[in-house]
């Protein structure tokens, strides 16, 4: 019997039926399983990103990515009209940084908001914030100085990051 007490009464309850021959009770896949078994990775996985798809996700920044950030500004955007000035692109500083979850870590998409210029060019820290934007694991890819107007982020990232409140945003139209 002691094998009995270790397993949940639902359980207990489909093996008596099972074996008294009683018709069968159609019993949702998450109650048929003993409490004891092992559930796969891959069904975790799975079961976790359909509950969390869509969803913003505020990540912390770290130095790699806020180098890559100034390499997309500079390769993207910057460069192409001042050559030579790649060692003095300042920022990004005070980046916003989540992703919106895909359906897979590759369709997670990242966004970025912060500030970025260019020392000696007074011209390029006006405006802002500056977007950036990638998808699963491709490169960042540099979308502009919104001049104010940050509606370009999904929804969800600037309620989040409440974007809109710390930067004194106004809504754009």
């Amino acid at each position: 019997m002691s094998i009995w007490t270790t397993r949940s009464a639902v359980t207990a309850t489909v093996a008596i039926t099972s074996a008294v021959s009683l018709p069968a009770v159609s019993l949702p896949a998450a109650a048929a399983r003993p409490a004891s078994a092992d559930v796969t990775a891959a069904h975790v996985t799975a079961a976790h990103v359909t509950a969390t798809r869509g969803k913003a996700v505020n990540l912390r920044l770290n130095e790699k990515t806020r180098r890559l950030l100034a390499d997309a500004f500079w390769e993207q955007y910057y460069g192409e009209h001042h050559p030579g000035t790649r060692s003095r692109v300042d920022g990004p500083k005070t980046v916003y940084y989540g992703k919106i979850r895909g359906a897979t870590p590759a369709e997670d998409v990242f966004w970025a908001a912060g500030f970025i210029g260019v020392k000696g060019d007074p011209v390029s820290y006006q405006d802002g914030p500056h977007i950036w934007r990638k998808r699963g694991h491709h490169g960042w890819k540099y979308r502009g100085d919104t001049g104010g107007c940050v509606d370009e982020i999904p929804a969800a990232l600037l309620k989040v990051w409440q974007l809109r409140k710390v930067w004194h945003l106004p809504k754009c139209g």
